[in-house]
């Protein structure tokens, strides 16, 4: 795990995939453990989070897989229009906890999942970082934001995965390239190697 101190202070955490599954591991409810994925395996911004209602979850034409429909996207300029729709990649594994969650808690089809505020939800991911702590010995965790979540599905999606930018984008709900960018961390030497080994010149 890698951390950078921003210049106001605080840091930006950059995660490997194994590094990110300590902490839905550590949350101690399902509950905590939806959000904390909705984040970093959706790759949704925490106020997407709380508008999240299992009637916004629906299969995919190919019958296998799912869509998570995301109703309050976020714009480009970075005001909430209440109505901006795209939808996303929900992995089968996330689909089933929470329609196991919804049966459990008999949370109706338009009812929310997360029915907190923000802050609770950072609340949460500094909970499981703890958790993670204890696990790992890893101080890092600590540094873990809501946020970094986010960047660290994006930046798997795209540098460790080898998704095209134009499908991380729609997934994400970025216009433009430029608004993914800070979500690239700076290759290491394995993954050009592993990308440039494959490619005849």
């Amino acid at each position: 795990m890698r951390s950078e101190r921003n210049k106001d202070g605080s840091f930006t955490v950059w995660m490997t995939r194994d590094e990110y599954h300590e902490l839905p591991r550590a949350a101690d409810t399902f509950q905590r453990e939806i959000a904390i994925r909705l984040m970093g395996d959706c790759g949704l911004r925490v106020a997407e989070v709380l508008d999240v209602k299992p009637e916004h979850i629906s299969r995919k034409s190919d019958g296998t897989h799912y869509d998570l429909e995301i109703v309050s996207g976020k714009d480009t300029t970075g005001e909430y229009d209440g109505g901006k729709h795209r939808e996303t990649w929900l992995p089968r594994e996330l689909e089933a906890l929470v329609n196991r969650y919804c049966q459990q808690h008999d949370v109706d089809d338009d009812q929310v999942l997360i029915d907190r505020g923000k802050r609770t939800l950072q609340y949460w991911v500094e909970q499981a970082a703890e958790g993670a702590v204890k696990e790992t010995g890893d101080e890092d965790y600590r540094r873990v934001s809501t946020h970094d979540l986010r960047r660290c599905w994006a930046n798997n999606l795209l540098v460790e995965e080898n998704v095209s930018p134009r499908i991380v984008m729609a997934l994400g709900g970025w216009s433009s390239y430029d608004a993914i960018e800070p979500y690239l961390a700076a290759p290491t030497e394995e993954n050009v190697i592993q990308t440039m080994s494959k490619i005849q010149l």
